[in-house]
């Protein structure tokens, strides 16, 4: 609940990794240490299950099996490798790996095995860099005699001693993978937002006890609160508390976010990261999987384990609702004489397919109910009346009887997309003319596809209420 670990040190001696923690703590970067147990192989603590999801910088030792002699480096990375499916989640994002050392020479050789073997990682990314630090010069002889809080005070006192030295080194190397270094410092800039948008809320609820800290935790909660039912009504609030106090808090932490990025050392480290792309207008290898690759990211959440039916922007699955639940509403009668083209308008090389196509979207999970409350509504948890629009979401390969002469089948439809959904690239066509109501407050009973983004309900929305207010007058000729 304090925040997601970044970093991570491990080694196999603990005095080392109390060395390499205890600087990354004073560098401002608190790591968890992982002592690894030569006689198991195993990490102490025990590392999370699938491992981290959100690490930037993983240190640790190159021979924490203590291999003697002349170490094998096909050894040293096995054991690397071991680690590593351990610490790393498959759906982890970029991070450097730092080998703290005392066999520099080898770092090399271990890094290139572990790029040429991606698969051993079982599905784990691999580090976008991997560099090294001489851990030789930094560590602490160890001290004869006294008890253990008098080895331990000696212990820190000849650490400290060596610990200018020893930041300046990680400082250095940590900011080698400009993307990783320019990444982190935006995660820190949005931690930071969020801890100030919670200072100005502690400051405000000192004020309304004069500062007395007796009465500073219950006047914390009452401030919450009362932001809580304002931003979302006390229905509302009381409904969903943890909802409505984000939709309370969210602008504040977008506004503290935003003040931020003036700081010099920032705006330095995204110029250094991604100027000269922006510069050359760099392209990417596979523009077409990777505008549909964003799109999804930007316009469709797939996380739906705490999504209900009537969540504002949720694409329900028509052919999982029941009928009596639908009353009269049956989507596939205008399956070509709105959404489609019909066969007597594409090529006649093209009928046999078509046919197929249709009949496939018809008996398929095409057909879709896409939820368009206003923001408001949703935010106050009214008693209303939901809307839904028809649509139907479809693989890229019916194009052909979606658009025709760079035109839609309907001027009252919208496009949207391209969005990977289940691994394959697909469109959703959706039509401002054809909804469906719904007026009690629980819609069971009926299979979530995914949600649109806000924005992407919001641009719905200004299209369906232009369609429906589009001007006309009644003329005679």
């Amino acid at each position: 609940m304090y925040g997601t670990v970044k970093a991570i040190a491990i080694d196999d001696e603990p005095s080392h990794l109390l060395a390499i923690t205890t600087a990354l703590g004073a560098l401002g970067l608190p790591a968890i240490g992982h002592w690894y147990d030569r006689e198991n192989s195993e990490l102490q603590p025990s590392p999370p299950a699938g491992g981290y999801g959100h690490l930037r910088l993983v240190f640790t030792d190159l021979n924490l099996a203590e291999l003697g002699g002349v170490a094998n480096t096909e050894s040293l990375w096995g054991t690397i490798v071991s680690v590593l499916k351990q610490v790393i989640s498959p759906d982890s994002g970029p991070y450097l790996l730092v080998f703290w050392t005392r066999m520099e020479a080898t770092a090399a050789s271990v890094k290139t095995l572990l790029y040429d073997r991606p698969e051993r990682l079982n599905g784990a990314p691999l580090p976008l860099d991997v560099m090294e630090i001489p851990k030789g010069p930094f560590l602490v002889r160890p001290v004869d005699g006294g008890d253990f809080e008098d080895q331990l005070k000696s212990y820190y006192s000849e650490l400290h001693s060596k610990m200018a030295e020893l930041k300046q080194l990680i400082a250095q190397t940590i900011v080698g993978d400009k993307r990783v270094h320019m990444l982190a410092a935006w995660e820190a800039r949005a931690a930071e937002a969020a801890s100030r948008a919670v200072n100005e809320v502690s400051r405000c609820a000192r004020i309304d006890v004069d500062n007395d800290p007796v009465r500073a935790s219950e006047s914390i909660a009452v401030t919450l609160s009362r932001i809580a039912v304002a931003a979302a009504g006390a229905n509302g609030a009381k409904k969903h508390p943890a909802r409505a106090l984000d939709a309370g808090l969210l602008d504040i932490v977008a506004d503290q976010f935003s003040a931020s990025v003036v700081d010099g050392a920032y705006q330095a480290a995204v110029a250094d990261a991604i100027g000269e792309q922006i510069e050359g207008d760099a392209a990417f290898s596979k523009p077409l999987q990777m505008s549909a690759e964003l799109n999804t990211f930007f316009h469709v959440d797939r996380v739906l384990e705490h999504l209900g039916s009537l969540d504002r922007g949720a694409v329900l699955f028509v052919k999982s609702m029941d009928r009596n639940v639908l009353g009269g509403f049956r989507p596939m009668k205008y399956l070509t004489s709105e959404f489609f083209f019909p066969a007597d308008m594409v090529s006649a090389d093209n009928l046999d397919q078509h046919r197929a196509d249709i009949t496939e979207i018809r008996d398929s999970k095409s057909a879709v109910l896409v939820e368009l409350g206003a923001d408001c509504d949703h935010a106050q948890d009214n008693q209303r009346t939901s809307r839904f629009l028809l649509g139907f979401c479809v693989p890229e390969r019916f194009m052909y009887i979606i658009r025709s002469n760079d035109r839609l089948r309907s001027g009252a439809l919208e496009l949207l997309g391209p969005w990977v959904i289940d691994g394959e690239s697909k469109y959703l066509l959706v039509s401002c003319r054809r909804f469906w109501t719904w007026q009690d407050s629980v819609l069971g009973g009926s299979e979530i596809a995914f949600r649109l983004r806000a924005s992407v309900v919001e641009k719905l929305l200004h299209r369906y209420s232009s369609w429906a207010s589009r001007p006309g007058i009644i003329e005679f000729r």
